[in-house]
């Protein structure tokens, strides 16, 4: 409960801070108070602080560009754009749903922005739909591939509240490729190392059976 109060108290401080922007610009506040609630957040696992770190940061970002610029949409793409890479990372489909929503918002509201001719937009439906159509011919081993990477970010997720880690010392980022891609047990042994012998098992069963399921 204190967790939840804190970070409401720190949204109020931050707001009022980036509105009226006390000898630095708004911008500058979002970006330094999104530094400290990630750095915090490696040390204390509070429910919201990651994600309102992220929401800080890609705001600020955004503000930043829309103040060199002059497109204030540029502020809803950036906002956008982390929670989607944050959805991605995270392994949670409503983040990534949510941060796409804001880009597509934040596009639109660019191109009443710059009065974009009509052209402009027939160029981005034909893109959106070349994009469509590679989308389809993804193969059986790349949707293999989205699958047990998927359950590994949520497996590593899960061990990770289970422990008290980050989710880095769990798995970092770096691995999570080479595990998805996996086809024996070995090869999980090879991959994990001595210092994470202890959950081959665990991982083999995991990659295994997601490589059976249709």
């Amino acid at each position: 409960m204190r967790g939840y109060l804190g970070l409401a108290l720190f949204w109020v401080g931050a707001v009022y801070l980036i509105l009226t922007h006390p000898f630095l610009p708004g911008w500058a506040f979002g970006l330094l108070l999104a530094v400290l609630l990630l750095g915090l957040e490696h040390r204390y696992r509070i429910p919201g602080m990651q994600v309102s770190g992220v929401l800080l940061f890609g705001w600020g970002v955004g503000a930043a560009l829309a103040d060199v610029t002059g497109l204030f949409s540029l502020k809803l793409v950036g906002v956008g754009t982390a929670l989607f890479a944050l959805g991605w990372a995270r392994g949670e489909d409503w983040l990534r749903y949510l941060g796409a929503a804001l880009v597509v918002a934040g596009g639109l509201v660019g191109l009443f922005e710059v009065g974009a001719a009509p052209w402009v937009a027939l160029l981005l439906v034909a893109a959106g739909i070349w994009l469509l159509l590679r989308g389809g011919e993804t193969g059986g081993e790349d949707v293999e591939f989205e699958r047990r990477y998927r359950r590994l970010l949520a497996w590593r997720r899960q061990k990770a509240e289970a422990l008290g880690l980050r989710v880095d010392e769990v798995l970092p980022d770096a691995l999570l490729p080479e595990l998805a891609r996996v086809q024996d047990r070995e090869a999980i042994e090879k991959a994990l190392g001595p210092e994470r012998e202890a959950w081959v098992e665990e991982l083999a069963a995991l990659l295994l059976e997601a490589q059976r399921v249709p």
